[in-house]
């Protein structure tokens, strides 16, 4: 009796195990089978891929939470709703697909599809475009704009198409480019010797040294820390980004000299963008636009708001300034980037002047 209530005991314990056996594969196969139907959007939660899609890879370098972050994913979303299921616009933030550099350089040979940038990081394969990064080279966003839709800017469009690079939009708003210090600068007297974050950028290494300042090149996701040991005393950057990053926490001087008008562009991978329809490439090109016209209106209606906090609750000092001090400081750069050569057109600087008077 013993012996026969023994073996039931041992058979028992050997059907809990088999089930629990089964229980863990089924539950290990759920969950490899949801990795392809399914994807992890920006806020965390999962989103069904439609069975038939084609996944499209797009990345941004911004950090969960940040304007430029928020667009991409804002874009994405209409760009799935509005492509019917034959695309699926998965959005990778946080350099999670390499920093700028990489992202270009991977639609080039089609590692990812799309990517949102600041339009400058192009100025790689585009020498034109380092004329938006100089230093008081326009005198407004509308100049800016109305070089970039010129038929002066239209061959920077042809030149990145060559090299694989689709520009879709660049109408994506920042805000002007301000100076920041630990210390006041009225004038770019009180930059001279400066410590000055650049990225590694040639133009910007230029705009630092007409200030009087040190270029010192730092990855703009080691700013902040860069900031705090003192291996940088400041630097430059659009307006939104010096609350969102956390930049005033170290460097509490604000000279709002609005030396430079940004823009955030999307673009695509060309041989991606040639395999589209017709009928796909306007969807794409109208969510785009939607996306820019919202980034625009949210980062202008944000300012007043941040620079409220960050003199109220930051600490932060906005510097009596002396613009023009700035302005002619920076005043013989034009010429100097002509002459050698940072311009794919000769006489470029010469002919946008013509924007800033119209």
């Amino acid at each position: 009796m013993k012996k026969a209530l023994s073996l039931s005991l041992a058979l028992a314990m050997c059907l809990g195990i088999l089930a629990g056996c089964g229980n863990q594969q089924s539950t290990s196969s759920n969950t490899s089978g949801s990795s392809t139907s399914s994807s992890a959007s920006a806020s965390g939660e999962q989103e069904q891929i439609p069975a038939d899609a084609k996944v499209v890879k797009f990345g941004n370098a911004g950090a969960i939470g940040e304007p430029a972050a928020e667009t991409c994913q804002y874009f994405c979303d209409l760009a799935n709703e509005a492509l019917g299921g034959r695309y699926y616009f998965e959005f990778y933030p946080a350099e999670q697909l390499g920093n700028e550099t990489t992202m270009l350089e991977n639609l080039q040979v089609g590692l990812q599809e799309g990517v949102m940038t600041a339009l400058d990081t192009l100025a790689t394969y585009a020498p034109d475009l380092n004329i938006l990064s100089m230093a008081f080279a326009f005198d407004s966003h509308e100049a800016m704009m109305a070089y970039l839709d010129s038929e002066l800017g239209a061959s920077i469009w042809e030149t990145l198409d060559a090299q694989g690079i689709h520009v879709v939009n660049y109408e994506a708003r920042k805000n002007p480019r301000i100076f920041f210090c630990k210390w006041e600068i009225n004038s770019p007297a009180d930059m001279v010797g400066m410590k000055y974050r650049i990225p590694n950028l040639p133009i910007y290494e230029k705009n630092a040294t007409a200030m009087g300042a040190t270029p010192v090149v730092v990855a703009w996701s080691e700013y902040p820390f860069a900031l705090m040991q003192g291996v940088v005393d400041g630097g430059e950057c659009a307006k939104e980004a010096y609350r969102s990053a956390g930049l005033y926490e170290s460097a509490k001087y604000v000279a709002e000299v609005d030396y430079a008008y940004p823009v955030e562009q999307i673009a695509f991978s060309t041989q991606f963008w040639n395999s589209l329809s017709a009928e796909d490439q306007a969807i794409i090109e109208d969510c785009a636009a939607k996306a820019a016209e919202q980034h625009s209106a949210k980062i202008a209606a944000q300012w007043e708001e941040d620079k409220e906090f960050l003199i109220n609750e930051g600490g932060v000092t906005f510097c009596d300034i002396d613009r023009q001090a700035f302005i002619d400081a920076a005043a013989p750069l034009g010429e100097s980037l002509q002459s050698e050569g940072f311009f794919a057109t000769p006489d470029l600087y010469d002919q946008t002047r013509q924007f800033n008077e119209q």
